[in-house]
């Protein structure tokens, strides 16, 4: 991977609990961390392209999503935040926070 890594666009997704959409959702910080680490680790990069959330987590603001991504943005292990199946309210309640580069609709 590493002699291609700049010629490949790596997006991957958060917000399911075990990564199951069968076990309900889940976007706490600590989950969206151990997400990342842990694609970060199978894919053997040093970085995300895209990071999306699956989908919006009724139980966790999604100001403190947008959070946890821009700060794994600053730490320079995610480079852009996507949302998927996200109604408006909250594209423009986490676009305060951090910018969202890319929308998958429903």
């Amino acid at each position: 991977m590493h002699d291609v890594r700049d010629k490949v666009i790596i997006a991957t997704k958060f917000g399911f609990k075990n990564g199951k959409n069968t076990d309900g959702l889940d976007s706490r910080p600590e989950r969206i961390r151990q997400v990342a680490e842990n694609s970060l680790r199978y894919l053997q990069t040093d970085y995300i392209d895209l990071f999306y959330q699956h989908r919006v987590d009724p139980n966790v603001l999604i100001e403190d999503v947008a959070g946890t991504v821009k700060d794994l943005i600053a730490e320079g292990k995610v480079k852009h935040f996507g949302m998927s199946e996200a109604g408006v309210q909250s594209i423009r309640r986490a676009h305060v926070v951090q910018p969202v580069a890319d929308l998958l609709g429903r």
